[in-house]
């Protein structure tokens, strides 16, 4: 296996700045988003956020030093996915949610640990919306109105307690490793973090109580803006 370092790219004595910052051009990088159907850019993105997992944490951080890839339960075959039992192991949902952490703006807190804090979904995809603007609009800049749809909670629905993380959005899992007990906290898989499930689900929405609005927002476009830039 890789040493973690080297996937990141940073030195052993790296800040968590510097780790941070080396984790989020990686992010970028490699983001399924801007490498559809890339199925080594997936790779090397789960790669880097398992990486990003311990470095990030000065405790795994310390383990990892002292006892290399044993010391932190991974796997020796190496490679995303690479690692053993629930001390470590990401789904691509955790690592997105790990993502939206890195780069600011959603209101997870810290990946691992954090005391039982809840966390809450995530921002969703982008939005593309193509615009046909005159020569004039593209001079001067223009407001233009548009529609979109988006999800919202569905009237009438209602939400309950989470019985599996009982609202606190994380589940603790205990694994024998060479060091002994190691508790490790990962986001709960029944209400991806939100500490909340749909109780009372109206029938014209979704299994999660969601239904899609539309709406009509306004954006400005500045002026000079070239095609396919905005």
């Amino acid at each position: 296996m890789r040493d973690l370092y080297d996937i990141i790219g940073v030195s052993k004595h790296a800040s968590q700045d510097e780790i941070k910052k080396a984790y989020r051009k990686l992010a970028l990088k490699y983001h399924p988003d801007r490498n559809p159907d890339d199925k080594e850019a997936e790779k090397n993105f789960k790669e880097a956020a398992e990486a990003y997992s311990v470095l990030s944490d000065d405790q795994k951080r310390s383990q990892y030093n002292q006892f290399g890839h044993a010391g932190v339960g991974m796997d020796d075959a190496g490679g995303p996915g690479g690692f053993r039992g629930g001390s470590v192991h990401m789904s691509m949902d955790d690592i997105f949610s790990q993502f939206g952490d890195i780069f600011g703006g959603s209101p997870f807190e810290s990946f691992f640990g954090g005391g039982g804090q809840r966390r809450s979904r995530g921002r969703g995809s982008d939005i593309r919306i193509k615009l046909r603007l005159t020569f004039k609009e593209i001079a001067q800049g223009i407001e233009k109105k548009i529609k979109i749809k988006r999800s919202v909670v569905a009237p009438g629905a209602q939400f309950i307690t989470c019985p599996t993380c009982q609202g606190q959005g994380q589940v603790s899992t205990v694994q024998n490793t060479i060091l002994g007990h190691m508790r490790s906290t990962s986001v709960c898989p029944h209400c991806e973090g939100s500490g909340k499930r749909i109780g009372n689900r109206p029938p014209e929405s979704g299994p999660d109580g969601m239904i899609e609005k539309e709406e009509t927002i306004k954006v400005k476009v500045p002026a000079g803006v070239e095609e396919g830039n905005y």
